[in-house]
């Protein structure tokens, strides 16, 4: 199986008109009217065919299937057809497969904002305690100078960098 993505030199990701750019670079070099190799024929063919197939929304998600997993046939539960004239487009059953095969709509139980929530408040916890045991320290024991205040000065910066931090990764939601 040739790899479209390749013969045009594009990424997968690549949109319509970047597939009309490389198609039209290419082929410049590989019509047969300019290009009078041997094989400039088949490798102008094969290059129409990546653009036809590329280009073509439907055409493009089934060769994406089969790039991805290496066929179009998708064997599912359903009773086989006695009707020779019954043939599926591989889109089709590319659909098919994707309904069969997609996740229940239930919310997964370790979710990543349910942890990074958890972890807030729980770092969050920790910061306040900080704060609260440097004060308790500071009133209960005998002062010894500047050191006294390090429970209490890392408590406070703690709670600082991390409302910041969260403040930060909720402002780009």
């Amino acid at each position: 199986m040739h790899d479209y993505y390749k013969i045009l030199g594009l990424n997968p990701e690549a949109g319509n008109d970047e597939i009309r750019k490389a198609f039209h670079e290419r082929a410049k070099l590989f019509h047969p009217d300019v290009n009078s190799a041997l094989n400039s024929k088949q490798q102008f063919q094969l290059l129409n065919e990546a653009y036809q197939t590329l280009i073509n929304p439907g055409k493009r998600k089934v060769y994406d299937f089969k790039l991805k997993y290496g066929s179009a046939i998708i064997f599912t539960n359903k009773p086989a057809h006695r009707d020779k004239a019954y043939n599926p487009s591989p889109y089709s059953q590319y659909t098919s497969y994707k309904a069969n095969n997609t996740a229940s709509n239930e919310e997964p139980f370790f979710k990543k904002e349910k942890i990074d929530t958890v972890l807030f408040y729980s770092m969050l916890l920790t910061g306040i305690l900080a704060v609260v045991f440097g004060t308790i320290q500071l009133f209960t024991e005998k002062w010894e100078g500047i050191n006294d205040l390090n429970g209490i000065l890392f408590g406070t910066s703690f709670l600082f960098l991390l409302l910041y931090g969260w403040r930060i990764l909720n402002s780009k939601k």
